[in-house]
Order: structure tokens, then sequence, then C-alpha cells
């Protein structure tokens, strides 16, 4: 069973969340560019630390209550540009929700991070839809049931979910 987060730090997480919010708000309409260094900025922005990837063996209990095993990642950060590239292509051709959807359940499905993976998952997907001009509410994003991404029906589901939130 998921641990219960003590109410000073869900305020605090809360905190650190708007801020995060508005630091991509300000960043996707300049010259920055998403990135796996800016990705790992955010989490670090999430989180305090410093040392953001997940370099090794972590066993993670998902909001479905399953237990998954993350294996070793060789380069985590590899991982995240390939990601984030896929999806920057996909913007490119126009594609800005199915480029979402990827970000979000593969940020999310491949734990890239110590923590905070859901969290630094909504901002790439904020990134790139304030980017691209279209308005969401990250929070919203960050509510919707996740499932096991896993199993394909749960992915699938995501996707469709991820693609109302869009208006598409």
């Amino acid at each position: 069973m998921p641990q219960t987060k003590n109410p000073l730090k869900l305020i605090l997480d809360d905190e650190k969340f708007e801020k995060a919010i508005s630091y991509v708000k300000q960043s996707a309409g300049s010259i920055k560019h998403l990135s796996s260094s800016e990705l790992a900025h955010l989490n670090q922005i999430l989180t305090g630390n410093e040392e953001a990837w997940r370099l090794m063996a972590v066993q993670v209990q998902i909001p479905s209550g399953d237990v998954q095993n993350f294996n070793v990642i060789s380069n985590p950060i590899h991982r995240a540009r390939e990601i984030i590239g896929d999806s920057l292509q996909m913007v490119g051709n126009s594609q800005v929700v199915e480029a979402a959807q990827h970000l979000y359940v593969h940020l999310v499905r491949e734990h890239l991070f110590k923590e905070a993976n859901r969290r630094t998952a909504v901002l790439a997907v904020l990134w790139v839809t304030e980017m691209s001009g279209i308005v969401i509410d990250p929070k919203a994003l960050l509510q919707i049931k996740v499932g096991n991404l896993r199993n394909p029906s749960d992915e699938r589901a995501l996707g469709h979910k991820v693609k109302q939130l869009l208006g598409s």
C-alpha cells in the first residue's frame, strides 16, 4: 500500500509544482528548448535532488497497487533524448496531441528519474503544448489515473484521456 504523505510535504510538493509550471510557461515561449537537460532541471525543481536520474534498479508500487521492477537503464539521459526527440518530431509534423501522449506515456512508464516521474512528465507535456499554442491544465493531467502502463489497454486508455484533455 502506498505511503500517505505528510500534509506539509503535500503543500510543499504543490508549491514546487506551481513553481515548475511557471518556469515551463516562461521557457516554452523563449529561446529555450525542451531537452534532457531541461527535463532534469524540471525534476530538480520538483524534488530538490541534484542527482535526478535513476541509475540503479528499483522496485516501485504504482497507483494501481501493482509492484513494478525497473531495471538499470544504461543511459537514462540518452533515453530521455530519444523520447523528447520523437515527440518534437511529431510536433514538427503538426501531431501535437500524439507528441503529448508519447511524452507522457513513455516518461511515466520508463521511470527515468529517482522520483517525481509523473509530475516531470506532466511538465514536459505542458512544455510541448505551450510551445504549440495549446492550452492544457497540468493539474488535470496529473489527476488522470494512469493504471499499469505495461498493460496495452491501460496505455491506450491513458492516451485517450490525454487526447480528451487536449480537446481532440
